[in-house]
């Protein structure tokens, strides 16, 4: 074979492997996308809380998508795996990529704190949410799932002490970090002796974390400072006679249409929206008597053409109405710790001006009572009486941040505050601070935060430490709260056989504001096959 043949032979064999290499990377390549594919579906179905089972329905979606636009590629979306089991599989795998993530951001935070709150779900397991909130050296705010704690046995104070302190160890967080802990308020939590409180602070002698407990849990607060129970009890026992009787319901709601009115039904009671049914029934209740004397049971209603009781009726819709706006403003987001105080002593101070104004007949901020012709004297005093109870209820609740008020005071209005009225470490930085008018107005025209953040780590670190402790902190645990109604949509009488592990992942990655890596879950997948 002359130099020139062996040359040619060369050069084809080279292409040759060339080309057999190019196919087994354009090989991998499509299984890589395909993979990729499976993870973004996965994370699309536990960000929405969407059924296992439907990444089946998906694929099969895209395979009748792809016949019609790109059919020369059904081969590729057919290896797209997306059975129920693959799907548990990568939202697994992406809770544990949001988990390494958010491990990295808490050993960046200067100070953290943590909202804990207690559920049980449809199969009578306890289950533990904890949720932390971090801030770095640069003001930048993380608000995470911690991690969901499943408390098979008691839900003592001890059970759910060593819960957190398993689930904080898992994260690496530590306890010097802790400025806060926000929980709801109940005995196992807020207990002295035997509650997690009495707990934490036994293991952790002379620790300088802060506790609060702040949920407004409305049917706790007016049941104990008013006498609702007889009005409550008859709007139950309204809504469940047209609700629970198939005719009576469809006669009902006949009748509503007929008469042309705003609604088309009555709701149903529950805990979450009793304020909401509360309204409905005193909207509907001209339609409501109508109804019941066309059918001729006059009784079933009775109390509503009785001045007594609809008093009664009209001052609990008003009040609820008022504590409604409470919540909604306390559960609004990006909300520091002196804007959740800020809320409450306003509604203390509402409460006042109520009982003030009802003792002068002035019945201004209540509409529905309003509408009540000839409302008595004594009936008035009652609820100006029942406004006195409930205030002292919000004064006993929310004690904690009464004692924490020069605290915040320092971080919302440092060039108000009395120097002499604050520790000693900080009261020369806020001297040298309000003796600064260009300081004094920046803090006019900047956000709070910003404005931390542009002094001087030199001339106010301690200034700037408090500010950094303050915005880490938990103001309520309401966040725990929405938590467990994405527990109670996820894990409900027909997803009953959810397993905790896989209902803590769906957890995480519906409330998670991190991104997952898909690069690092194929890298991790990549490498789990190449070691088998």
């Amino acid at each position: 074979m002359s130099e020139y043949e062996r040359k040619q032979n060369v050069e084809s064999l080279c292409k040759k492997l060339s080309g057999r290499q190019n196919c087994f990377k354009k090989v991998n390549t499509i299984q890589e996308a395909t993979t990729h594919a499976s993870y973004i579906v996965a994370y699309n179905i536990a960000k929405n809380n969407k059924a296992l089972s439907d990444g089946e329905f998906v694929k099969q979606c895209l395979l009748q998508v792809c016949d019609v636009l790109c059919p020369d590629k059904k081969n590729n979306f057919q290896t797209v795996s997306l059975s129920r089991k693959t799907v548990t599989s990568r939202i697994g795998a992406i809770d544990k990529n949001l988990t390494s993530q958010l491990e990295l951001k808490i050993g960046q935070f200067k100070f953290c704190s943590i909202a804990m709150d207690e559920s049980t779900d449809i199969n009578d397991t306890a289950q533990l949410v904890l949720f932390i909130r971090g801030v770095d050296e640069n003001f930048e705010i993380t608000e995470e799932l911690a991690c969901m704690r499943s408390l098979k046995g008691t839900t003592k104070g001890y059970d759910i002490f060593r819960e957190f302190q398993e689930g904080r160890l898992t994260l690496k967080v530590p306890i010097t970090n802790i400025c806060n802990i926000t929980t709801d308020g109940a005995p196992n939590m807020t207990g002295k002796k035997s509650g997690f409180l009495g707990f934490f602070n036994q293991n952790y002698p002379g620790n300088n974390v802060v506790f609060l407990h702040c949920v407004i849990h409305q049917d706790a607060l007016c049941k104990s400072a008013l006498n609702m129970k007889p009005v409550l009890d008859a709007v139950v026992k309204l809504v469940n006679t047209i609700r629970s009787r198939g005719l009576t319901h469809r006669q009902f709601r006949d009748f509503l249409q007929s008469v042309q009115s705003e609604h088309s039904d009555v709701l149903y009671y529950t805990k979450v929206r009793w304020l909401s049914v509360f309204e409905h029934v005193w909207q509907l209740k001209d339609d409501i008597v109508s109804f019941f004397h066309e059918k001729q049971c006059s009784v079933e209603c009775e109390m509503l053409e009785d001045t007594e009781w609809l008093s009664d009726f009209a001052f609990f819709t008003d009040l609820l109405c008022h504590m409604n706006n409470l919540n909604v403003k306390m559960q609004g987001k990006n909300q520091f710790i002196d804007d959740i105080w800020a809320h409450l002593k306003a509604f203390k101070l509402k409460l006042n001006l109520f009982a003030g104004q009802l003792a002068k007949n002035d019945l201004s901020h209540f509409s529905r009572l309003n509408s009540i012709p000839s409302v008595n004297e004594e009936k008035l005093k009652n609820y100006e009486d029942g406004l006195k109870k409930l205030h002292f209820e919000f004064e006993r609740r929310f004690q904690d941040f009464s004692a924490i008020q020069t605290e915040l005071d320092i971080f919302t209005m440092p060039f108000n505050v009395n120097c002499e009225a604050v520790k000693s470490y900080l009261q020369l930085e806020l001297i040298e601070l309000q003796s600064n008018n260009h300081l004094k107005q920046s803090f006019l025209n900047m956000p709070k935060l910003e404005f931390y953040k542009s002094l001087s780590k030199v001339s106010f670190p301690n200034l700037i430490s408090h500010a950094q402790k303050n915005s880490a902190m938990f103001a309520s645990s309401y966040i725990c709260e929405q938590v467990f109604s994405t527990m109670n949509l996820r894990k409900n009488y027909f997803r009953s056989r959810l397993t905790d592990e896989n209902l803590a992942s769906f957890l995480r990655i519906s409330t998670s504001h991190f991104e997952p890596q898909y690069k690092e879950l194929l890298k991790m997948k990549s490498q789990f096959h190449s070691s088998r």
